[in-house]
C-alpha cells in the first residue's frame, strides 16, 4: 500500500502499491523550510491514521536532522516526533533520507533549485563550507527494497545515503560542467559538514553493483538535468 502520490510515491509504486502487509508512507512534508503547523498537522494526522491501520509502516525521515544548522528549525522539530511516532511499532522502518534527484515538478529540492538557478542565470548565494548527500531516487528504491525484503530494518532508524557527501561548491561545479552554463552565484563564509552513517546502505548498494565513486554525481545529474535541459531548450 502507498500513501502519497509524489516522487517517492511514485518511484515505490510498482513494488508495494499491491502488497497488503507494508505501508509505504510518502506523503509526509519534504521542505526543510517550512514553517505552517497546518502543513505538519496534516502530516501528523495522515500517520496517525496509517500507523491505526497494524501493518508495517515505512516512513521516510530525513538525514537534515543531523544538520547543526537545522537544529532549531520547526521542521527538525516536527520530524523528530514523526520518527518517534513510527517506531513505537516494532515492526515499523523509519528511512532517513539525503538529497534525492529524480523527476519531480517540487521547486524545493536541492537539485532542482540548482537546476533552476544555474539555468535562467539567476544569482544564488553558496556556503561554501557545507555539504550535501545527494542519490538517484532509482539506488534509494534499489537499496531501501533489498532491505525491507530482507527484514534489517524494523524497528531500526537507517539512513540510505551514500557513504560520503560532498561540498556545495563542488555540487554547482558538477551542475555547471554537466549543463554547460556558468552560475551567477556567491560563496559565503557558512555551514558546516556532518556525518552519516550509512555502513547498511553500502553493503548493499555494493551487492546491487551500485557505483558510488566519483562519477556517480555527474551520471545523476546528467541523467535528469542535461536531458530537462535538451527538452526545454527544443520546446
Amino acid at each position: 500500500m502507498i500513501i502519497g502520490n509524489g516522487l517517492f510515491a511514485r518511484a515505490f509504486r510498482e513494488l508495494y502499491q499491491d502488497r497488503n502487509d507494508t505501508i509505504i508512507f510518502a506523503s509526509g512534508v519534504s521542505n526543510s523550510r517550512e514553517e505552517d503547523p497546518a502543513a505538519f498537522q496534516r502530516e501528523q494526522r495522515l500517520l496517525e491514521a496509517a500507523l491505526n491501520q497494524g501493518k508495517r509502516l515505512v516512513y521516510f525521515g530525513t538525514c537534515s536532522l543531523l544538520d547543526p544548522h537545522l537544529k532549531q528549525a520547526p521542521y527538525v522539530a516536527h520530524k523528530t516526533l514523526m520518527e518517534q511516532m513510527v517506531m513505537s511499532g516494532a515492526d515499523n522502518a523509519v528511512l532517513r533520507i539525503p538529497q534525492v534527484l529524480g523527476n519531480t515538478p517540487n521547486p524545493n529540492t536541492l537539485g532542482n533549485f540548482l537546476y533552476n538557478k544555474i539555468s535562467s542565470g539567476n544569482h544564488f548565494e553558496v556556503w561554501q563550507h557545507a555539504t550535501r548527500n545527494l542519490i538517484d531516487i532509482d539506488d534509494v528504491v534499489r537499496i531501501a527494497h533489498q532491505l525491507l525484503e530482507e527484514h534489517r530494518v524494523e524497528g531500526e532508524v537507517t539512513s540510505i545515503a551514500r557513504p560520503y557527501s560532498t561540498k556545495m561548491p563542488h555540487i554547482v561545479a558538477t551542475f555547471e560542467r554537466v549543463l554547460g552554463t556558468t552560475a551567477n552565484c556567491t560563496l559565503i563564509d557558512a555551514g558546516e559538514s556532518f556525518d552519516i552513517e550509512t555502513a547498511k546502505a553500502a553493503s548493499v548498494a555494493e551487492a546491487q553493483g551500485i557505483d558510488f565513486s566519483a562519477g556517480y554525481l555527474d551520471e545523476v545529474i546528467a541523467k535528469y538535468y542535461a536531458q530537462r535541459q535538451a527538452r526545454e531548450r527544443s520546446a
